[in-house]
């Protein structure tokens, strides 16, 4: 009985199609929706009970007749609500599912298992006007979607709306007998006597397919063929056989198999013929067997698009056929291009073919042999040995009558010409009852209807591959299916596997490695998220993620390259996937949240950092790639943070405080347990003086972890701050991407660091580093508190304005984390080394070189900062505070000397200030990246020269390089980074000059 969807059978007319989103569904639900459009072919059934709960459950009546088929289950009328509750009700699987073992051993020899394929349906073929779906199996990702999309354009703009299709009178299969040993001399008369008795043996065949004969079919002709034996290239010692002919001499039968594929049948009648032929020809019989090129069971299917229909993405629809048209041209001409043309359109018949129970190595070993015969439309058809493609495409221009005025029409055409043996009756169809369910859901085609499905199928694969080469290319819907498949390699729950892909195909890095990445991030993030209080909103909306990648030349050791995956939560109403360094350039988020810090922005400070080695670090420790990562989240942390502080100064400080407020109080120790010990804050790491560092306790960190304010929900509460935001994307997105690296960064130091006293040392730098990023170093003063100077016993004072700024050396030097670069490479040394006086030790130095860094960076910049503050307006921040103006010490200092008094109190911000903010979105302005500072040089030597004096530290430079530090680093490597630092900011000239002087 034919099978037709429940829409054909009802509402033919309706237009609403059933399959549409069809695609979006999960898979239970594209099941349900099969059994609905196809009722006769998924009857309803009883859920299956388990007959041992059945009987293991006390019920308050009695069920006769019981047995393992769902149809013989009577239920006791009696059996209360809670009764069912407790039965074991297992759910009927979906029909179509893998082969059953036992069915498959007796199927092939040796069987020791059995091997699964997804079962998809191409959905909007239309053939010969009749709506159909067709069935896939297949591993390859895109080929259903392809398929589907093809015949949807056919479908919605083809002529007819439909594929048209033509196949063979009759299902003729060829069957081959070979007859040797007939001398040249015999072959006329040999083959005259073959055609002459060609009805006594055509009789005698059909005596081998006798079932085949009473329902019309069996062997119908017979020709007798001659082919000359080609000469051999011989090999060395090759032995050859005599032979008394110089042709081959072959019986061709030609056998009608109906609805069979045929080829066990004419196997059989070749075989069966066999001695009778050699009886006739006094013959030695050769090969008897069939022949998988049926060039009778020829098939044709093809369409018609108006050319303006043929648009696609943004190109048109003259660019696509011109396009087409071309690749197929190629594919024609070039034999390189033809095998993966033709191999495009075999895979989408294959998977029919794989699906429907057919032999799809047969059909593939017809179509190539075919397509290699001359198959295609050329001038001088047929080209033997010339292999081509099996579609063709062409444009035709044809006068019509469109509502009743004659036009002038160009259709793009496409066809597919290749013969198909397939059958729907015999072979293994009844053997494996999943067949059943395939063909039917097509309705049980003949043949013939099923070869044309097949070359629907096909031409259809080649139109939408083709269209996509000429266009988009081809990977970018063939990855992002074929990201799935990698999501799934990664081991990804099936309820992440969408987020992987759509992670790995918006970052271009379609690989294992990647997806795993992404899948640690995600459960860190998850995990992150028990240690937030209260709910979240957004809790069902897919993570954002942050992906940085260490750049490696060429030719350099790739194995300890860093990349970092973060998944993070936004609040805005979408995911943001965030590349750094490697993002695209158009993200204009990632350009405000990052700027002109670039590939060689980050190469150049790490290489230039990463020159503190210690003597006894080494590469080759697993810890290695560990420092590395932690020093690259600190500089990224460092980066967001200076950025946002940039756009939104009091958001962001009230951001940071909000953390360190609800950090949880240092865990008490028995001998301090009545010490009252005061919450954490931005002021409590307002810095000491460069000499007077003291390690944190190495008996515990300073607050527990997870349990400080980062990993607390509340901190992210940031209804005020955005209140007045005409746009708040950027709060809304570097907020929480800040968080979650602070985060991540606190985890991997309290997780992989082993040294205690060492760990807390780097989790303290790190609030260090962003509290002297968001805070204020500079008190108010007036001038009357930097003049005049002030003369005790005839010596002269250090003037007032040097004690404001060397309370602003500490913090602002901080900024630029050489300790945290440190301290990060102290977790390659030997542990053995690593102690409280050494950890103080590199406090202490990492806070000289921050200041001669920091020297170095505004000396270098001082002639951009003056530009900008001259030319384009732009205010020194009188209270160093990043989001209030240009940092410059130098600027600064001199300002301080000069007496100069600030134009207005910036350090306390007014709660009424917020307006400001509701003017503008932060936006990329023009800065003067590099300027010539030799004029600046000149024009302020003296003033230089002062502040070089005024900020020396070479006392404590002379204290640091001491023995101590042979420990651990070379003098000579310290005075090379150094001067490392001044080349970088080219200031090393200057510098030189004036020390001469």
């Amino acid at each position: 009985m034919m099978t037709t969807p429940l829409e054909i059978k009802i509402q033919p007319e309706q237009k609403v199609n059933i399959w549409s989103g069809f695609y979006k569904k999960a898979l239970k639900e594209r099941q349900n929706q099969l059994k609905l459009a196809f009722p006769n072919l998924f009857p309803p059934t009883s859920p299956i009970i388990s007959r041992d709960s059945f009987l293991n459950t006390p019920l308050s009546g009695s069920v006769s007749n019981l047995t393992e088929s769902s149809s013989d289950v009577s239920i006791n009328r009696n059996i209360s609500s809670s009764d069912i509750n407790n039965l074991s009700i297992t759910e009927e699987k979906f029909p179509i599912t893998s082969l059953d073992e036992h069915i498959a051993d007796n199927m092939i020899e040796n069987c020791v298992g059995t091997l699964g394929l997804p079962v998809g349906v191409a959905l909007n073929f239309n053939i010969d006007g009749k709506p159909i779906i067709v069935p896939m199996a297949i591993e390859e990702p895109s080929v259903v979607a392809a398929v589907s999309g093809a015949a949807k354009t056919v479908s919605q703009f083809g002529k007819g709306k439909t594929f048209y299709t033509t196949t063979s009178e009759r299902n003729i299969t060829f069957a081959q007998v070979v007859i040797l040993d007939v001398p040249d001399s015999l072959l006329d008369e040999n083959e005259k006597k073959l055609n002459s008795m060609k009805n006594e043996i055509i009789t005698y065949a059909n005596q081998y397919c006798q079932n085949m004969y009473s329902r019309g079919g069996g062997v119908v002709n017979m020709i007798v063929r001659r082919i000359k034996k080609n000469e051999r290239k011989l090999r060395s010692n090759q032995v050859v056989f005599d032979s008394p002919s110089s042709e081959w001499l072959i019986c061709h039968f030609h056998i009608d198999v109906c609805d069979a594929m045929g080829a066990n049948c004419a196997s059989t009648v070749a075989e069966g013929v066999a001695p009778f032929l050699a009886d006739l020809t006094n013959g030695r019989i050769g090969l008897r067997i069939v022949s998988n090129l049926c060039t009778e069971r020829i098939i044709t299917a093809s369409f018609k698009i108006p050319v303006e229909k043929m648009k696609y993405k943004k190109y048109t629809g003259e660019q696509v056929a011109r396009g087409m048209i071309e690749a197929y041209e190629f594919a024609e001409d070039d034999v390189y291009r033809a095998t993966t043309h033709n191999k495009g359109i075999l895979n989408g018949i294959d998977a029919v073919a794989l699906a429907t129970g057919q032999d799809w190595r047969a059909i593939e070993a017809a179509a190539h042999a075919y397509a290699a015969s001359g198959s295609s439309e050329t001038a001088n058809e047929p080209v033997r040995g010339h292999y081509k493609s099996l579609t063709s495409y062409w444009v035709e221009e044809v006068e019509e009558e469109i509502e009743d005025v004659n036009v002038k029409q160009r259709y793009f055409c496409g066809e597919i010409k290749l013969p198909i043996a397939v059958g729907t009756k015999g072979g293994v169809l009844k053997t494996n009852p999943v067949y059943h369910y395939t063909l039917g859901l097509m309705g049980h085609p003949d043949s013939k209807a099923l070869s044309a499905i097949f070359a629907c199928v096909g031409l259809a694969q080649n139109f939408a591959a083709v269209r996509a080469l000429t266009t988009e290319g081809i990977q970018r819907g063939h990855m992002s299916l074929h990201a799935r498949n990698i999501a799934i390699a990664a081991g990804a729950p099936s309820h992440t596997i969408a987020e992987v892909t759509d992670y790995m195909v918006a970052c271009n890095r379609i690989n294992l490695n990647a997806a795993k990445k992404y899948l640690l991030a995600h459960e860190l993030h998850s995990t992150l998220r028990k240690h937030l209080e209260g709910t979240d909103s957004q809790s069902s909306k897919p993570p954002s993620m942050f992906y940085f990648e260490e750049y490696v030349p060429e030719g350099e050791d790739k194995n300890n390259r860093v990349t970092l995956n973060i998944a993070f939560q936004t609040l805005t109403d979408q995911p943001t996937n965030i590349e750094y360094p490697t993002g695209s350039n158009d993200d204009p988020i990632s350009q405000l949240l990052f700027g002109n810090k670039d590939y060689t922005w980050i190469s150049s400070m790490a290489d230039i950092l990463d020159k503190f080695h210690f003597n006894t670090a080494s590469s080759g420790r697993a810890n290695y790639v560990l420092a590395k990562k932690l020093k690259f989240l600190s500089m990224i942390i460092n980066i967001i943070t200076t950025r946002l502080m940039t756009y939104y100064p009091k958001q962001t400080t009230r951001f940071i405080e909000r953390i360190f407020r609800h950090s949880k109080r240092p865990k008490s120790s028995p001998s301090s347990s009545k010490t009252k010990t005061q919450q954490p804050s931005i002021e409590k790491y307002l810095l000491r003086p460069i000499s007077a560092h003291s390690v944190p306790s190495s008996s515990g960190l300073s607050w527990s972890v997870p349990d400080t304010g980062i990993f607390r929900k509340n901190v992210l509460d940031i209804a005020d701050d955005i209140k007045n935001l005409r746009d708040p994307t950027l709060i809304q997105v570097g907020f929480p991407l800040l968080l979650a690296l602070w985060q991540v960064f606190e985890l991997r130091v309290v997780q992989w660091v082993g040294h205690s006293s060492l760990s807390s040392s780097l989790l303290e730098e790190q609030r260090k580093v962003i509290s002297a990023i968001v805070s204020s170093p500079i008190p108010p003063y007036k001038p009357s508190e930097v003049h005049p100077l002030v003369v005790i016993n005839g010596k002269t004072q250090d003037p007032p304005y040097i004690n404001l700024f060397n309370r602003f050396i500490p913090v602002y030097s901080k900024r630029f984390q050489v300790t945290m670069i440190l301290l990060c490479n102290a977790i390659s040394v030997d542990p053995t080394l690593i102690n409280s006086r050494r950890i103080k030790f590199l406090l202490t130095l990492g806070s000289y070189l921050e200041w001669e860094l920091a020297k170095d960076h505004d000396l270098g910049r001082l002639g951009r900062d003056l530009m900008l503050i001259q030319n384009q307006n732009k205010k020194l921040s009188h209270d160093g505070n990043i989001g209030n103006g240009i940092t410059n010490s130098f600027i600064i200092w001199k300002e301080m000397r000069e007496k100069t008094s600030p134009k207005q109190n910036m350090f306390h911000f007014e709660e009424d200030d917020d307006t400001d903010d509701s003017v503008s979105s932060p936006s990329l302005v023009n800065t003067i990246e590099s300027i010539d500072n030799e004029p600046f040089y000149q024009r302020y030597q003296e003033e230089i020269k002062q502040y070089l004096l005024e900020t020396n530290h070479s006392i404590i430079k002379s204290q640091l390089f001491n023995t101590e530090t042979c420990l651990l680093f070379s003098k000579e490597m310290l005075e090379n980074t150094i001067e490392e630092y001044q080349k970088y900011y080219n200031v090393k000239n200057l510098l030189d000059s004036l020390n001469t002087n």
